[in-house]
Parts: structure tokens; sequence; C-alpha cells
């Protein structure tokens, strides 16, 4: 778990799952065989919905945005015969910077991704956890005091050091006023609950994209 950040155990969930069929309207050269994809059978085995995340995720609101990982990994909202969008497809997305609510969490063995859906409703995809999407509240000036200091305890092996940065944590909080406060207490909140369960799911929600 300490090796959150590495794209390669991510990324592995696209290589172990599948779903069909999208709502949008798109052209073919925006679909790219998958050939890394597994099964139908391997997916309904391996793969599912963890609601309690997703409604974790969902209470966030629109504060995801695209980043360019996503030019290889951008699925639709159904996928199509193990397909994903084009790089250059992905490019115009990225390029609208509109920003996402995540509605759906996914595990499997050896992954995790999220289903997000645009303000306005025109975009629906499905996106990798970690690298495809960021929370824009992490890159306020006022909360990356916070951020850095969340960032060291999850990625941190030894844990008395990390519990020393938890009271550092806390410091940094109080400094805080209004908005930033309560979302630096949420996240805060959020980091402790990850401490005694370290996985995806509970990774802050405010830490999407600084990891």
């Amino acid at each position: 778990m300490r090796k959150i950040i590495s794209k390669v155990a991510i990324l592995l969930f696209f290589g172990t799952s599948v779903l069909s069929s999208f709502n949008g309207t798109i052209q073919a050269s925006d679909i790219v065989p998958d050939t890394k994809i597994a099964t139908t059978s391997e997916t309904k085995k391996d793969e599912t919905i963890d609601q309690a995340w997703s409604q974790k995720l969902a209470k966030a609101g629109y504060v995801f945005r695209l980043t360019k990982s996503v030019y290889s990994t951008l699925y639709p909202d159904n996928w199509i015969d193990h397909q994903a969008y084009s790089k250059k497809y992905a490019k115009k997305i990225v390029a609208k910077k509109m920003l996402f609510k995540v509605d759906q969490a996914k595990s499997i063995e050896n992954g995790s991704a999220v289903h997000i859906i645009s303000q306005n409703g025109k975009y629906r995809f499905w996106v990798n956890f970690l690298t495809d999407i960021d929370n824009v509240n992490g890159h306020k000036k006022s909360l990356k005091a916070l951020i850095n200091i969340e960032t060291k305890i999850i990625r941190d092996a030894h844990p008395q050091a990390a519990l020393k940065q938890f009271a550092k944590a806390e410091k940094a909080t109080t400094k805080l006023k209004g908005k930033d406060r309560k979302l630096a207490r949420e996240s805060l909140k959020e980091l402790k609950q990850w401490s005694k369960d370290e996985r995806y799911a509970k990774i802050p929600t405010l830490l999407i994209g600084s990891l």
C-alpha cells in the first residue's frame, strides 16, 4: 500500500475488466482496440462496485479534472468490445478543462477505477482512480501545507514518524478558515480512517491527484 503512487499497479485495472455501449456521439476514429482487457467471465468474477467509496467521492461534488495521464486510459460510459477512446479524442476532452463528479468507484483484484460525470451532464467516462483525475481543491495555496503533510504520512513507511506528522496536520488545520478549514477537517478525518485501513478507498479525497 505504501507504493500507492505506482502507476503500474493501478493501470493493471485496465487489463482486467470490461464493460459495454456508450451514450454519447462519437466517431469510429475516436475508439481504439484494447487487447489487454480480460474476458467478460473474468470481469464478473473480479470487479465490484464499492458503494461506501462511491458515496464518499460523490459527496465531494464537481471538483475533479482530467489529467494528461488519461490520454491512453479514457473509457466510454460503457466499454464497447474491449475498446478505449483514441489519444486524439482524449486530448480534446482534457483540453475542455471540465469539472467532473465521481458517482461510482470500482475495485478489482489488481486495481481500481472511477466513473465520472461532467458538470453539464454531457460526458461520462471510466478512468483510472489515482492517475487520471485531479481534485482542483488540491491546488489551493491555503491547503498546500496540509496536503504536503498528509502526503508524507501516506508515503511514510515508519508508523512513529507518521504519528508526528499527524500532529503537524492538525496544527495546519487550525490555521485555516471558512470552506478551507472545513475541507481540511474532512481530509484529516479521512486520513485517520486510512491509517487504520490502508486501501485506495480510504485515501483522502483532497489528495486525489497529489500523490
